[in-house]
C-alpha cells in the first residue's frame, strides 16, 4: 500500500509540473469509474455589487470557501473575476440538485462577505477583457505568455460534465458519441447574447470565444482507441504543441485521471439547479452508448459538426439541428424532447422525470439568452442585465424568466 501510494504521488507530481509547463509532457492513464457517474464544473462570474461589472474578488471568497469543510471544491480561474467550483462524484439527478444547491448557498453566503455578488451566465455582458487581471498562479502565467491576449478573452464562463466510462477504449468511443450531440447542450444553455456592451446577435457568444484556441473543436476521427489517443498525445508533445490533457480544448475530451468523459460546451446556467438536469441528459446519452457495444457514430463530419455548433451557438433553441446520421434536419427542442422520451424509457434514475422537467424549462420562451434580450427591448441596459442575471442565480425560481 506505501509503494501504490508514492506511486500516485509520483504521477500526481508528474501531471502538475506537465499541466503547469514547468515538466515534460505527460499523460496519466486511465482511470477505471464506474458508467454513469458525473460530476459538474461550474466556472462562476464575480461580480460588484454596485455596478455588476466584473470584481477582481476571487481570492478573497476562494479563502472563504477554503475554511469550509465541504464535499465539493472551489478554484481559481485564469482571470481573478471568475472562481469554478466542482462537484463530489454524483450518483443520480437527486444527488447532484442537493449539492448544487449547497454550492450555491455557499458562495453566495461568501461573496456577500466581501463586498461581491455571483452570476450564471456564459459571458459577462459588457466587461472589456484588457480590464481583467491574470490569477497569480503559474500555470495561468504560462497560458498568458503562450496565448497572449487571448488568455484575458477567455474570461468566459462554462459547466463541464464529466461521465465516468469503465475503459479507455470506450472512453474514445462514446466521446465520438458525445460530441455529435454537443451542439445540442450548446443550444439548451446558451444565456451570453452580448458581448463587450453589444448585443452579439448570437445565443451563445461565449461558444465563438472558445474556438480561437488553436487545440479547440473535436477529437479527430482517425482516434479509435486509447491507443490511437496515446500516439496522438506523444505526436503533439514531440512538437511542443501540448503538456497535458488539459491544452485540449475539444468539446469533448477524456479526462484520464478521473476516468471519465467531459462535457465542455455549456454555457455556466443563470440558475445552478438546471445544472444537475442538464449533467443527467449527457450522462443518460453515454449509457445508451456504451449499451450499443462496439458501434461508432455513421458520419464524422467536421464540416457538417461545425455547422450545427454555428446554429445552435446563433439560435439556441430554435435552432435546427442537422442530424449526421441521417442528414435529416430537425427543430433542437423537437430533438430534445425526443432524446428525453426515449431515455426516460430506459433510465434507472428515480429523478430523470424531474431532469426531463427542468430541461422543458430551459426552452420554454426562447431559453435563456431569449429571456435575458427581452429586458432590453423592453429598454434595459448592460448593467441592469447583469443585476438580472445575478438575482437569478440567488433566489428566482428556476424555469422562471427574470
Amino acid at each position: 500500500m506505501a509503494d501504490a501510494n508514492l506511486e500516485q504521488e509520483r504521477l500526481a507530481a508528474a501531471q502538475a509540473l506537465a499541466v503547469a509547463g514547468q515538466g515534460p509532457a505527460y499523460l496519466p492513464p486511465f482511470t477505471v469509474s464506474q458508467l454513469g457517474t458525473m460530476g459538474i464544473e461550474l466556472e462562476l462570474m464575480v461580480l460588484d455589487r454596485l455596478t455588476y461589472d466584473l470584481m477582481p474578488a476571487a481570492p478573497d471568497i476562494l479563502r472563504l470557501l477554503d475554511m469550509q469543510s465541504k464535499k465539493w471544491i472551489a478554484t481559481p480561474e485564469i482571470t481573478t473575476s471568475m472562481l469554478e467550483v466542482a462537484s463530489s462524484i454524483l450518483g443520480s439527478y437527486a444527488e447532484a440538485a442537493a449539492e448544487i444547491e449547497e454550492i450555491r448557498a455557499s458562495v453566495q453566503r461568501a461573496a456577500f462577505q466581501v463586498g461581491a455578488a455571483i452570476s450564471g451566465g456564459g459571458a459577462h455582458p459588457f466587461q472589456k477583457w484588457n480590464e481583467q487581471r491574470i490569477y497569480p498562479k503559474e500555470r495561468y502565467r504560462e497560458s498568458a505568455k503562450k496565448y497572449g491576449y487571448l488568455a484575458k478573452m477567455f474570461t468566459v464562463f462554462g459547466m463541464h460534465v464529466h461521465v465516468g466510462v469503465p475503459s479507455a477504449d470506450e472512453a474514445i468511443r462514446l466521446c465520438a458519441w458525445l460530441t455529435q450531440r454537443a451542439p445540442l447542450f450548446i443550444a439548451l444553455s446558451a444565456n451570453s447574447p452580448c458581448w463587450q456592451g453589444e448585443d452579439s446577435g448570437f445565443c451563445s457568444a461565449r461558444s465563438n470565444v472558445v474556438g480561437a484556441f488553436p487545440m479547440s473543436g473535436t477529437m479527430p476521427a482517425h482516434i479509435r482507441s486509447w491507443h490511437d489517443f496515446e500516439q496522438h498525445f506523444a505526436r503533439l508533445a514531440g512538437h511542443g504543441i501540448v503538456n497535458s490533457i488539459k491544452d485540449f480544448y475539444w468539446d469533448v475530451r477524456p479526462k484520464p485521471e478521473f476516468g471519465t468523459i467531459e462535457l465542455r460546451v455549456l454555457d455556466t446556467p443563470l440558475h445552478p439547479s438546471y445544472a444537475g438536469a442538464l449533467a443527467c441528459y449527457a450522462r443518460e446519452l453515454c449509457i445508451e452508448a456504451y449499451d450499443a457495444a462496439g458501434s461508432w457514430p455513421s458520419d464524422d463530419s467536421r464540416e457538417l459538426y461545425a455547422w450545427n455548433r454555428f446554429n445552435a451557438a446563433k439560435d439556441g433553441v430554435e435552432a435546427v439541428w442537422i442530424n449526421p446520421c441521417s442528414g435529416i434536419g430537425l427543430p433542437v427542442r423537437q430533438v430534445v424532447l425526443d432524446d428525453l422520451e426515449r431515455l426516460g424509457r430506459r433510465s434507472t434514475d428515480p429523478g430523470f422525470d424531474e431532469a426531463r422537467r427542468m430541461i422543458g424549462q430551459l426552452m420554454d420562451k426562447g431559453g435563456q439568452a431569449r429571456w435575458l434580450t427581452a429586458h432590453l427591448e423592453a429598454g434595459s441596459g448592460m448593467n441592469d442585465l447583469a443585476r438580472v442575471a445575478s438575482e437569478m442565480f440567488e433566489r428566482a425560481p428556476p424555469g422562471t424568466a427574470p
